[in-house]
């Protein structure tokens, strides 16, 4: 498997999912995992979330951004799993908050999309390690 035949899979996969695993580091350190929904995603450099302010790894974000992304599909052939380490950025302008609210979305945040418990989280990836079959490749990003 090519380097852009690893990327055109990776791509597709991160289309494809819906959840995504986000890594963050806790005070001490540690590495925290939390389940989230992609809102979007700008090829593989850019991947979208929406959280609550008020969340755990919000705040270990605050501390520090860095932060992996992981995607994978394991119920049709064939396994694959796609990891992405960059940085998180958190941003509460109103531009972002617009672009990814949606009908229903003040069933979490009930203030509305001013809601101060209303997050954007942007996630830009600096490189990806892609696994297929026993194929595992790491490529630099963007």
């Amino acid at each position: 498997m090519n380097d852009s035949d690893v990327r055109a899979n990776a791509l597709e996969l991160v289309g494809r999912s819906l959840i995504a695993m986000v890594g963050t580091l806790g005070e001490e350190g540690d590495p925290q995992i939390k389940a989230m929904i992609k809102a979007e995603h700008e090829g593989l450099e850019t991947i979208w979330f929406s959280t609550n302010t008020s969340s755990e790894h919000v705040g270990q974000l605050e501390s520090d951004p860095r932060a992996c992304v992981y995607f994978a599909q394991w119920v049709e052939e064939p396994w694959r799993g796609l990891t992405l380490g960059g940085r998180m950025e958190i941003l509460r302008d109103r531009a972002s908050r617009e672009r990814l609210w949606e009908d229903g979305c003040e069933k979490f945040y009930p203030k509305g999309i001013d809601d101060p418990d209303y997050t954007v989280l942007r996630f830009t990836a600096e490189w990806g390690k892609y696994y297929q079959y026993g194929t595992k490749m790491r490529f630099e990003l963007p």
